[in-house]
Parts: structure tokens; C-alpha cells; sequence
């Protein structure tokens, strides 16, 4: 995480939190004063900010001096799901064909960490192990460039499941019950034995799969918002 010459937190991170954590909400006018009065800012920085937020698609342009914060609909999300299939197939194969033993201890011990934690379930700690797995595999494929785009793609993927996810207050329910959660690590136990036994192919069905049926579930319950 990159920090300034004080290590503070750069302009974009700070704009980025306002992002991911929904302090702004979707479709809400943006403009660089407002932000930059907002984090404290000159205009400068915030600037740039906007820019490396506009090019990862976290925010969009309106109009010709204005910006805000992009609403993702369902054909924006079955692309997004599609792209994550893809790279999610492609670095589990190049984690299956690369990875030794010592790297496959931390992916099992992983694993293991997520089933101890149905014992004292924290849904917030569960979904940073669930992503430490993802982030593993995408180190141990040793292709740079792909775990940079699937670290913008995860990014974003934890902000649509966030708005889509999140509890409906009028209703008093969760959108998310401790199955689905259970589902995630079978899926994840699924992809880890395809890599134990060193088989590419079997790996990567295994990865899609499960994108695959996260992106049907995402779907359903976005229905169920409308």
C-alpha cells in the first residue's frame, strides 16, 4: 500500500475507501472540489486520484467537468463475472502446474483456517480468508500481470457482492445465510485437492465452476432486490 513521504495515505487510497466502503453512494455528482474538500485535499492529487479510479471503472464521467461513482447493472456484472472466470481458470492452472509443497501448505492451511472458523463464525473474517485464498493462487502463478488485473477485478467483485449482499433493513433479513458461506468453502476445497493432485485441467473447472455459480447467485439475489 502505497503511503506519501509523512505515510499518510495517498489521495487514492483515501478516494478509493470512500469507493469500496459506500461512503458515497452510487450515482451521486462528484466533482474535484468536493473531493478535495472531502479527504482534505488539494486539487491536484485528487485529480489523479479520479483518473486511476476512472481508468480501473470505479468511476465514471457525467457530463464535462463532473464524475460519480459508477452503478454496476446486471449486464455489467455477468461481464465482470465472465472476465473473473476466465483469469480465475487461467491462474489456478499456472498455480497447479508452478506451485511446490511449500507453497501448497499455505493454500491447505488456508483451507483449514476457513473450516475452524464455522466454529465461531465471523462473517467479516471469513470473507478475508476467502480472499487471501484467491490472492494466494494469484501470487503463486508468478504472472505479474495477471495478478495485477485480478486483484482490480477481486476489488471490484467485493464491492458488487457488498451492494448486492448487504442486509435489508426493511425486511430484517440477510441475504446471505451460513450455507452459502459453507458453499464457498466447499468450492474451495474442490479447487485445492485439483491442485494436490497436480491437475491443471481439473483445477481449472474447478475455479470456474465456482465463479460461475457465483455470479448465478449474485443474479438471484439481485432479482430479489427489484
Amino acid at each position: 500500500m502505497s503511503k506519501d513521504k509523512n505515510g499518510e495515505k495517498s489521495s487514492y487510497e483515501k478516494m478509493k475507501e470512500l469507493v469500496l466502503e459506500g461512503r458515497i453512494s452510487p450515482g451521486f455528482r462528484l466533482t474535484e472540489a468536493f473531493l478535495a474538500e472531502k479527504l482534505d485535499m488539494s486539487r491536484i492529487p485528487v485529480r489523479e486520484a479520479i483518473q486511476q479510479l476512472v481508468h480501473e471503472g470505479f468511476i465514471e464521467r457525467t457530463g464535462k467537468n463532473g464524475y460519480q461513482i459508477k452503478e454496476y447493472n446486471e449486464q455489467d456484472i455477468i461481464d465482470l463475472y465472465n472476465y473473473r472466470e476466465a483469469l480465475d481458470g487461467m491462474l489456478v492452472r499456472l498455480y497447479t502446474q508452478r506451485v511446490d509443497d511449500s507453497q501448497l501448505y499455505y493454500l491447505e492451511m488456508n483451507v483449514e483456517a476457513m473450516d475452524e472458523h464455522f466454529k465461531n463464525f465471523d462473517q467479516h473474517v471469513f470473507s478475508k480468508i476467502d480472499q487471501e485464498f484467491h490472492r494466494i493462487i494469484a501470487r503463486g502463478a508468478r504472472n505479474q500481470y495477471m495478478e495485477h488485473q485480478h486483484e482490480i477485478i477481486l476489488e471490484k467483485v467485493l464491492y458488487i457482492a457488498d451492494m448486492i449482499y448487504r442486509i435489508d433493513e426493511e425486511k430484517h433479513t440477510e441475504l446471505l445465510n451460513p450455507e452459502t458461506y459453507r458453499k464457498t468453502y466447499d468450492q474451495h476445497c474442490e479447487i485445492f485437492n485439483a491442485i494436490k493432485e497436480r491437475d491443471p485441467d481439473k483445477a481449472e473447472r474447478a475455479a470456474r465452476d465456482s465463479v460461475e455459480k457465483g455470479l448465478k447467485q449474485a443474479l438471484q439475489v439481485l432479482s430479489r432486490r427489484h
